[in-house]
């Protein structure tokens, strides 16, 4: 159990990574891309340049979520509703996966096609589970006093993802859309880190 606890945390900062990598690389290898204006999905759009080696690191970001939510509820201790915290966050990694694999958004991330449409209505639900889930490990935190002192945090940092998310949303069709995804995904992948590393140190 600890050895897998350990691992389970280093998911969670793996993860983190993994989606830094393929942002960064990317927009990298794309002079024409704006990190402000255009959304993170136009990096593997349908036709897009580089699409095969970002996918492969995106789907190491989803897939890495589901044993980092399998490790987050075998350490802390249930309450009321305890699976619905790691429900959620593996559930967004899960629609991740599915979501790079078969539904690339159209070119421009503008939905034409079936594919393209199912993108966003894929996309939308899973940013928000993600967020979900933060609060609701929050509330699952301050039940047990080994982590008692990551509930606010998460509580500010799930909070904090809600209100991004509205603004995402509001600026969706904007040229500042991919400043707004970005910061939305940041919002989340530092706890991504913060709690992987957290759970890696209890599985020593």
């Amino acid at each position: 159990m600890p050895t897998f606890r350990r691992a389970a945390g280093l998911c969670g900062l793996a993860s983190a990574l993994f989606f830094v990598a393929a942002d960064g690389l990317g927009a990298a290898l794309r002079p024409d891309y704006s990190m402000l204006s255009q959304a993170i999905s136009e990096l593997i759009e349908a036709g897009a340049p580089n699409k095969a080696p970002l996918d492969l690191l995106l789907l190491g970001f989803h897939g890495l979520v589901i044993p980092f939510a399998l490790g987050l509820h075998r350490a802390v201790r249930p309450g009321p509703g305890a699976a619905l915290a790691p429900a959620l966050l593996a559930g967004a990694g899960a629609l991740g996966v599915i979501l790079t694999l078969f539904f690339p958004c159209d070119p421009g991330c503008r939905p034409v096609t079936l594919r393209g449409t199912l993108h966003i209505f894929i996309a939308v639900p899973m940013g928000v589970s993600v967020v979900l889930s933060i609060l609701a490990f929050g509330r699952r935190f301050g039940g047990d006093p080994r982590w008692a002192g990551y509930r606010g945090y998460s509580y500010v940092t799930g909070g904090a993802g809600l209100a991004l998310a509205a603004v995402t949303v509001a600026l969706a069709e904007t040229d500042v859309v991919g400043l707004a995804e970005r910061m939305l995904t940041a919002s989340y992948l530092q706890w991504y880190a913060v709690i992987g590393l957290r759970l890696a140190r209890a599985g020593r």
